[in-house]
């Protein structure tokens, strides 16, 4: 929790249109307090004029603490790093209850003791017969919307899945793919463990509109493999199934507790880098490390060196450290998103597009990187429309399209980048399109 209350005070801190919009609501509720006390209005109006203070309270405070951190979270990728920590899935819920119920409750019931201490019409009489039900008047529209926010923006915290807790005992399987009219025909085994199974995955974000049907893919441990499609095929949607994020309308995810301890050996590359843009560099990596702590390893990065790090070294983050994310180009962010969870030593690799709008030597860096890791036994998942990439890290790649899997091929079978980029490449057909300029 104290991880979750460490982003938000600086999230809270650095929000300038929310700290605005705080403060007016504040001046404009002790204005109309002044005000009230000045004139000694009667009873009643003594009564509309505390309504309006609250209102100018409940319209300013709520909105900043129980709505814009959750929604925050969830584009931010936080919610996602959240889960790979592998700490207690009610830790966030409660963290962002406190919240966003405590400064509307503070401020609200400071206005209704100010009123009555300060306007002698409310004294000895609480605003009349409704005054236990004004008490409550600054919780109700931050329960509301916290209840609100948190099932439609952060109701993956709530999901229940059987991620990394539950075994795998059947032999991986490993592709050697040929598209026919069944499908996909699989016929070679290895004795590597399944690393991550995904078994018969439906998935609709609107009902009677799948993006994702029938979904079956196994990922042996220490594979890298790469995952391609066009945009909106549903690649995307396929990573919040498996980690857990997006729960599937039916069939199941599960990365294997056999081959990893837990969702702590699991680390998502998000589009935003899982970084929160109002933080700098080193506050995330803090973040994190706050996040992964434990008894045993209340220290699991070096903060206090973070610049002399082998990792924080090779992608040059050394004087950038003390920059807010979203001061960053496109290329240093993606930089600095990969180092914030591979800092945590993961098993499970899943990176979202990660070349793509990055300049070639992060991109050589990031090649780099991922053949080393697969060297070193990690199991790899890569969203990608880089096909290079692909033939220098990737031991196997799988094609979505029209929802399902349509290709599940070895690297290794093809004989050069040529044949490949054939292979991986569907829709070829599209290239010789009438654009209907020649006519003109």
């Amino acid at each position: 929790m104290k991880a979750i209350l460490y982003k938000d005070m600086i999230q809270l801190g650095r929000n300038t249109p929310m700290l605005v919009l705080l403060i007016i609501g504040v001046i404009l509720s002790g204005a109309t307090l002044a005000l009230t006390a000045i004139t000694d209005p009667a009873p009643r109006m003594a009564s509309v004029m505390l309504q309006s203070s609250l209102i100018c309270l409940i319209m300013t405070v709520t909105p900043t603490c129980a709505f814009e951190l959750i929604r925050s979270d969830l584009a931010n990728g936080t919610i996602a790093a959240f889960l790979s920590s592998g700490r207690p899935r009610r830790q966030y819920p409660l963290t962002q209850f406190a919240v966003a119920i405590v400064p509307p409750a503070a401020l609200g019931f400071a206005a209704i003791a100010g009123f009555h201490l300060f306007v002698p019409a409310l004294q000895g009489t609480f605003a009349g017969t409704n005054g236990p039900f004004i008490l409550l008047e600054p919780l109700l529209p931050a329960l509301i919307l916290y209840s609100w926010s948190m099932f439609f923006k952060g109701k993956a915290i709530l999901m229940t899945t059987t991620t990394a807790s539950a075994s795998i005992t059947a032999q991986s399987k490993t592709n050697q793919a040929e598209t026919h009219q069944a499908g996909i025909n699989q016929f070679e085994t290895t004795t590597s463990p399944i690393a991550v199974s995904v078994q018969d995955v439906s998935f609709a974000y609107r009902r009677n509109r799948p993006v994702l049907e029938h979904i079956d893919l196994d990922v042996p441990r220490g594979q890298s493999i790469g995952i391609l499609g066009y945009n909106g095929v549903g690649k995307t949607t396929l990573f919040g199934v498996i980690i857990g994020t997006l729960k599937p309308q039916s069939g199941r995810t599960i990365i294997n507790a056999d081959v990893f301890g837990s969702m702590r050996d699991v680390f998502q590359l998000t589009d935003s880098g899982n970084l929160t843009f109002d933080m700098t560099i080193r506050e995330n990596i803090r973040f994190r490390a706050m996040l992964y702590a434990t008894h045993d390893d209340p220290h699991p990065v070096d903060l206090d060196h973070l610049e002399d790090l082998p990792m924080v070294k090779a992608f040059e983050l050394g004087d950038h450290l003390d920059k807010k994310v979203k001061e960053l180009s496109g290329g240093l962010r993606k930089r600095a998103g990969i180092v914030a969870g591979l800092l945590f030593d993961p098993h499970l690799i899943m990176l979202d597009e990660p070349t793509n709008a990055v300049d070639p030597v992060t991109r050589q860096l990031l090649i780099a990187l991922m053949r080393q890791l697969r060297a070193d036994g990690r199991t790899i998942m890569t969203i990608t429309h880089d096909l290079e990439y692909c033939w220098e890290v990737a031991d196997r790649v799988v094609m979505l399209d029209d929802r399902r899997i349509v290709g599940d091929h070895r690297i290794a079978d093809f004989p050069d980048y040529e044949s490949f980029q054939l292979t991986a490449t569907p829709g070829r057909e599209r290239t010789a399109v009438d654009f209907g300029i020649a006519d003109r």
